[in-house]
C-alpha cells in the first residue's frame, strides 16, 4: 500500500540504523519466545535431583531474561534513532509540499481540518512504527512457539494453528468495521475542529454581531453527529473484545485439553505439558496484543493516509526545468493577449488583456469590484498561469523564471495584510535575510508608522497578535508598506494599499510611496481615485477588459468616460 511505502521511504533513509534495529528486535524476540522452554527443562530434570544441573538451568534462565531486558532497551533506543529523524523528515516534507502547492489550493483548504489531519498524522507516524515493531515481535514469538509445539506433538500444534487462523479472519472482519467507523468519526471530528478554528480566527466578527450564543448552538448541534460517530467507533471496540475474548479462551481450552489427553496417554512428558501451558499462557495475551496493534495500525493508517494525501497533490503552476535568470532588472512588464478564467469559476475574468508597463513607469488599474484588477496581479505573481497569451518581465516569459525569483522581484502591499503572531520588528523585517533594527526604523518612518510604534511601551518588540489583530486596519497596512519598502523590490504593487487609511494618513503614505518608488516600476490598484492621480497612466477595466487608458487629466476630459463618472461619484461624497 502506498501509505506504508511512503512510511518506509522515510525510515530507510537511515538504512544502516534500521537494519541494526531489526537485528536487535529479532534477537530480543527470540530471547522472549524461548523462555517457556526452561519450564520444560526444569520439570523434566526435577526427578533426577541433580542440583548442580538445576542451578545451571536456573542461571541460564536468568541470563536469558537479563539479555532479553537489554535487547528490549536497545530495541527502543535504536528504534528511536531511526524514528525521530524520520518523523521530522516527514513533517518537513509535508510542510514543504503545503507551501509549494498552488494559490488555488490555499484558497479552498479548510485550515482547521488541515491542522487536525496534520496533528493526527504526526502522532500516527510514531504509533505505526511501534505497532509494526510489536507485530514483528509477536510473529517471531509465534514462529518459535510453533517450532517447539511441532517437536512435541502435531495434535497439539494443529488446534493452535486452527485457533490462530480463525482469530486472524475474525480480526480482519472486525478491523474493517472499526476502520470504517474511524473514518466516519474523523470526518465528524474535522468538522468540529473546523468550526472551532474558524471561530478563533474570526472572533471579532462573532463579537461584532453578538453571535456567541448562536455559535455555541451551532457547535452543540455539530456534536450530535460527532457523538453518534464516536459511539459507533467505541462500540466497535467492544464487539472486538467480546468476540476475540470468547474465541481465544475456547481455543486455550481446546489446546490444553488435547495436551492433557496426550499426557494421560503417555505420549508427552510432564515437562512437555508444562511447556505447552507456559507457551499458551504467554502467547494468547500476545494474541490480544496483536489484535490491539492491528486495530491501532489500521486506525493510524487512516490518519497517516490523510497526512500523506497532501504529497499526492500536484503543483499546477510549476517551475521550469531550467529557469532563466535576470541579471539586471529594468522592470518592464508586458501583458500580451492574456485570457484567464478561474478553475471551476467564472469564465473570462481577464480577456484579451494587453498592456506594457515601461521601466520606472507607474500604472494604475481602476474599475468597479470584480473588474479583474487583483486577478491581473495574481497572474503577474504566477499564483495562476494564464489560459492564453503571455506575461513578460524584461522580455522574459515569467513561466521561464523560478517562482521564487519572480516573486522576489515584486514587492506587494495587499488589500488585506496578514501579519505573523510575532513582534512589529519581525513583521517589518520579514523580507530581509538579516533584519537590521536601524533599517526597520527607517522603513517604519517612511510608512508613517514610526510615531505610533515609539508610543508603545515595548516599541518594536510589541506583539501584533494572531493575524495582526492588535493593530487597526490602517496600522496593518502601513506595517505592510514598511515591510515592502524594506525588501527593496524592483517592482512595486499597491493593491488597495490605502483603502483603510484616513485622509491625512493616506496623503502621508502617498508621499512615502512616491519617494520609495523612485526609478522603480509600480502598479497601483485602487478604488479611491485620489491615490492614483499622479500615476503616469491609468488603465480602466471592466469585466477583465481594458476600456480606457490615459492620465488623470486626459481621462477627466472624456465626457462619457467611466473614469470621469467614478471620479465625480467619489468627489461628490468627499
Amino acid at each position: 500500500m502506498r501509505v506504508f511505502s511512503l512510511f518506509f521511504q522515510f525510515l530507510l533513509v537511515y538504512r544502516l540504523k534500521f537494519v541494526g534495529f531489526v537485528l536487535v528486535l529479532l534477537t530480543g524476540s527470540i530471547l522472549t519466545a524461548i523462555q517457556p522452554y526452561f519450564y520444560k527443562i526444569f520439570v523434566d530434570n526435577l526427578s533426577f535431583l541433580d542440583y548442580q544441573l538445576l542451578l545451571k538451568i536456573l542461571l541460564a534462565y536468568v541470563g536469558v531474561r537479563l539479555l532479553d531486558n537489554l535487547a528490549s532497551v536497545a530495541t527502543y533506543y535504536l528504534g528511536d534513532k531511526v524514528l525521530i529523524p524520520a518523523a521530522k523528515d516527514a513533517r518537513l516534507r509535508v510542510f514543504a509540499q503545503v507551501q509549494d502547492l498552488d494559490f488555488a489550493y490555499h484558497t479552498e483548504k479548510n485550515t482547521g481540518s488541515l491542522i487536525s489531519a496534520f496533528k493526527r498524522g504526526d502522532n500516527a507516524f510514531f504509533e505505526v512504527f511501534h505497532n509494526l515493531m510489536s507485530l514483528f515481535r509477536i510473529a517471531i514469538i509465534f514462529v518459535v512457539m510453533l517450532i517447539f509445539f511441532a517437536d512435541i506433538d502435531r495434535w497439539v500444534t494443529l488446534p493452535l494453528v486452527a485457533v490462530l487462523l480463525v482469530n486472524i479472519f475474525l480480526i480482519r472482519y472486525l478491523i474493517l468495521i472499526n476502520m470504517r467507523r474511524r473514518k466516519e468519526f474523523n470526518d465528524a471530528e474535522d468538522e468540529i475542529s473546523a468550526i472551532i478554528t474558524d471561530n478563533l480566527i474570526n472572533f471579532e466578527t462573532v463579537k461584532y454581531f453578538a453571535k456567541e450564543s448562536w455559535e455555541r448552538c451551532r457547535l452543540k448541534k455539530s456534536f450530535n453527529l460527532w457523538s453518534d460517530k464516536l459511539w459507533g467507533f467505541s462500540n466497535s471496540f467492544r464487539l472486538m473484545d467480546i468476540s476475540l475474548g470468547t474465541l481465544s479462551n475456547l481455543g486455550i481450552g481446546v489446546i490444553l485439553f488435547m495436551g492433557l489427553l496426550r499426557l494421560m496417554s503417555g505420549q508427552i512428558t510432564s515437562g512437555d505439558f508444562v511447556l505447552i501451558l507456559g507457551f499458551v499462557n504467554s502467547f494468547f495475551p500476545r494474541l490480544f496484543e496483536m489484535f490491539f496493534n492491528l486495530r491501532n495500525l489500521t486506525s493510524r493508517q487512516v490518519d497517516l493516509e490523510r497526512y500523506f494525501q497532501v504529497l499526492d497533490k500536484s503543483v499546477l503552476v510549476k517551475d521550469p526545468a531550467s529557469p532563466a535568470s535576470l541579471k539586471k532588472v529594468r522592470g518592464e512588464i508586458a501583458f500580451v493577449d492574456v485570457d484567464f478564467s478561474y478553475p471551476g469559476g467564472k469564465e473570462g475574468v481577464v480577456a484579451d488583456f494587453s498592456l506594457t508597463v515601461k521601466p520606472g513607469e507607474t500604472v494604475a488599474l481602476v474599475g468597479v469590484s470584480g473588474a479583474g484588477k487583483s486577478t491581473i496581479i495574481k497572474l503577474l505573481m504566477r499564483f495562476y498561469d494564464v489560459d492564453q497569451g503571455e506575461i513578460l518581465v524584461d522580455g522574459v516569459n515569467i513561466k521561464n523564471l523560478a517562482k521564487s525569483d519572480l516573486r522576489a522581484l515584486i514587492g506587494i502591499v495587499p488589500q488585506e495584510p496578514v501579519l505573523f503572531n510575532d513582534t512589529i520588528a519581525y513583521n517589518i523585517g520579514y523580507g530581509l535575510d538579516r533584519p537590521d533594527l536601524a533599517k526597520i526604523r527607517a522603513a517604519a518612518k517612511m510608512a508613517n508608522l514610526a510615531d505610533f510604534i515609539d508610543s508603545l511601551p515595548q516599541e518594536y518588540q510589541t506583539l501584533v497578535g494572531e493575524r495582526g489583530v492588535k493593530l487597526s486596519g490602517g496600522q496593518k497596512q502601513r506595517l505592510a508598506i514598511a515591510r515592502m519598502i524594506l525588501a527593496n523590490p524592483e517592482i512595486i504593487v499597491f493593491d488597495e494599499a490605502t483603502s483603510q487609511l484616513d485622509s491625512e494618513s493616506e496623503k502621508l503614505i502617498q508621499e512615502s510611496f512616491w519617494q520609495a518608488k523612485k526609478g522603480k516600476t509600480a502598479i497601483i490598484i485602487a478604488h479611491r481615485l485620489s491615490t492614483v492621480r499622479r500615476a503616469d497612466r491609468i488603465v480602466v477595466l471592466r469585466a477583465g477588459r481594458i476600456i480606457e487608458v490615459g492620465n488623470h487629466q486626459n481621462l477627466l476630459r472624456r465626457q462619457n468616460g467611466i473614469y470621469r463618472r467614478l471620479w465625480q461619484i467619489q468627489t461628490k461624497f468627499n
